[in-house]
């Protein structure tokens, strides 16, 4: 198995759409982290991978005995190359929170008080389009709604699953939306086999059933895309700057009101991009930004596609990106208010960070990075130093 399946293979944990043995295998990979905890004396890299690597081939061994005989050298020569992967990136992370668990920062470099700021989470509502609405984080598994041969369904991993149960007249078919609040996340599937994530503060307006010759959806706020392919009905996906048109693709939209361009980042297949009179074909790996103010479709080069998706795998991830666009991530995930004290430094900031941590772990993980912030009042103040 190469890197890059592994990769793969943790994306799909990442996004809860592993299979129960793909979910097994990347829990035991990580379960090996586990153990004996070192002491400062005893802590160094190697000694982690080792650990790890035991706690791997041990379980290797122990799966042997059930294989099939004839797929004991397959699995193992399988096994063998994760684990050397695995615990090489287990280690790096191991090392480096151990080493900004135990590291002394500068004096001042950051406070809290007490403080109720937790990241967010699975969260947010369904509009009917009766008109009700439906807390997704407070329903039930399990159907939540039928509406005219179109089941609503909450699995168990949280996802809405919209599902054909009997005829539906696809012209008549009714409108629904899901939108997240600040603190909010979801991953919904659409009638047509789409995959749909939505990062904070964000919303898509979709039909129960796809009418015509094209399925069209609305977005405002950041939208991953998974299109399911059908060349004889594209997908369109409207937003206030402009219509993306797909056949079937992996793509990122960002169209936060407060951010200066929309970005339209594409991972795979390609898109065509329509603002106003003009039009611009992007393929994987490039970015089309487009400013309210300018009928300009700017195209770039993304060095890495799958950093601009790493908040639907649970980090935070910059790349050369200034503090303002750092905290306005944090203000949105954290469903709280980012103040500045004093002069905006001018620099640029590089890093991955979870977004699972509480805000006072994350603004000490900043400190290290030169961005000070204090926590009061239930919001964060970046101060100069």
């Amino acid at each position: 198995m190469k890197p890059d399946e592994i990769r793969f293979l943790i994306k799909k944990y990442n996004s809860q759409t592993a299979t129960p043995d793909e979910k097994k295998l990347v829990e035991q990979w990580y379960d090996g982290i586990g153990g004996e905890e070192l002491t400062p004396v005893q802590f160094n890299e190697a000694r982690v991978k080792e650990q790890v690597f035991e706690k791997i081939t041990s379980t290797i061994e122990g799966k042997k005995n059930k294989q099939n005989p004839k797929k004991i050298k397959l699995y193992h020569s399988m096994f063998f190359k994760a684990a050397i992967f695995i615990v090489t990136l287990l280690a790096g992370i191991y090392v480096y929170l151990k080493q900004t668990e135990n590291a002394a920062l500068p004096t001042g470099s950051f406070k809290t008080t007490k403080s109720k700021i937790i990241p967010g989470g699975n969260n947010a509502i369904l509009l009917l389009a009766d008109g009700s609405q439906i807390v997704l984080n407070n329903a039930s598994d399990g159907r939540i709604a039928n509406q005219s041969g179109v089941q609503v369904i909450k699995t168990k991993s949280g996802e809405l699953l919209y599902r054909f149960v009997g005829n539906m007249n696809a012209k008549t078919a009714t409108v629904n939306s899901v939108s997240t609040p600040r603190g909010g996340q979801y991953h919904l599937i659409l009638v047509d086999g789409t995959e749909v994530w939505l990062n904070a503060s964000s919303s898509i307006k979709f039909p129960m059933a796809f009418a015509g010759n094209e399925r069209k959806v609305e977005v405002s706020g950041e939208v991953y895309f998974e299109v399911a392919k059908n060349k004889v009905k594209p997908f369109i996906v409207h937003t206030d700057q402009s219509d993306i048109k797909v056949l079937g693709t992996h793509f990122n939209i960002n169209t936060y009101d407060d951010e200066e361009f929309q970005r339209t980042t594409l991972l795979e297949g390609s898109i065509e991009i329509k603002k106003g009179n003009l039009k611009a074909i992007i393929k994987p790996g490039q970015q089309a930004n487009i400013n309210g103010k300018s009928e300009l479709i700017k195209i770039n080069e993304v060095e890495d596609p799958e950093a601009i998706i790493a908040w639907k795998n649970g980090y935070f991830q910059f790349e050369k990106s200034d503090l303002q666009s750092v905290m306005r991530q944090v203000s949105r995930w954290y469903n709280t208010d980012v103040s500045y004290n004093g002069a905006i430094p001018n620099k640029q900031y590089t890093g991955k960070i979870p977004r699972s941590i509480n805000a006072s772990k994350l603004i000490e993980m900043l400190s290290y990075s030169g961005i000070h912030c204090q926590i009061e009042h239930n919001q964060i103040t970046v101060n100069p130093k």
